[in-house]
């Protein structure tokens, strides 16, 4: 089944980057929302380096919400230049998370790739993937939604979002013309160098989206 949605491109916004906007914004502010987070809670976002994760800190910080980020070093400084507080992803995340913060994290939002650990990608997820650890931090499964890990999810009584939906298309194009919501183009491909992007898109770190321009 296939929905067609179309709104206008906002000046000073490329076509790769409107055509980059629709899944990642569609997917973070769904998440946000069906996780519950209120203005002055303090989210975890991990995976935000990730496209998703990308614009889920930026509409959390919109909305009045304080945000910690785990992210590589590719994206890092561009969290912390718009207001989340970043700290690295893997062994050791919990406690640096702590660090950050003298109070609870209130909820915690997982955006990696189907929840697993991305800072290696050359071994395999532990069970749950990242899931235990965001539990950890929250002290709730009930606090905690993934947006990719769903078996890990049921096993473990973490939230899940898949009603995808887009009735905040014409939202999306005002924030992203206002330059609220920004989704990083990574590369521009052409159909010859399809086996190329792929090989980027499979290591994990693209650092942005990658478009195909026919």
């Amino acid at each position: 089944m296939f929905a067609i949605c179309a709104t206008r491109i906002p000046e000073g916004v490329t076509a790769e980057q409107a055509a980059a906007l629709p899944m990642a914004a569609e997917t973070a502010w769904r998440a946000l929302d069906d996780l519950g987070v209120q203005p002055g809670e303090l989210l975890l976002v991990h995976g935000a380096g990730t496209t998703v994760g990308e614009a889920a800190v930026r509409f959390a910080l919109h909305r009045g919400i304080r945000v910690i980020a785990t992210a590589g070093p590719t994206r890092a400084a561009a969290l912390e230049e718009i207001g989340a507080r970043v700290t690295a992803y893997g062994e050791g995340m919990a406690e640096r998370v702590s660090a950050l913060t003298p109070g609870p994290v209130d909820r915690a939002l997982d955006t990696t790739p189907a929840g697993g650990r991305i800072d290696r990608v050359d071994q395999p997820s532990p069970a749950g993937g990242s899931l235990p650890t965001l539990i950890g931090v929250t002290g709730d499964p009930d606090r905690v939604l993934t947006v990719s890990d769903f078996a890990a999810a049921a096993e473990l009584g973490v939230r899940i979002t898949t009603e995808i939906r887009y009735d905040q298309m014409n939202e999306f194009a005002r924030l992203a013309g206002e330059g609220i919501l920004v989704v990083p183009i990574a590369r521009t491909y052409t159909l010859d160098q399809i086996q190329e992007a792929a090989k980027l898109s499979q290591s994990r770190r693209p650092g942005g989206k990658l478009m195909l321009v026919l």
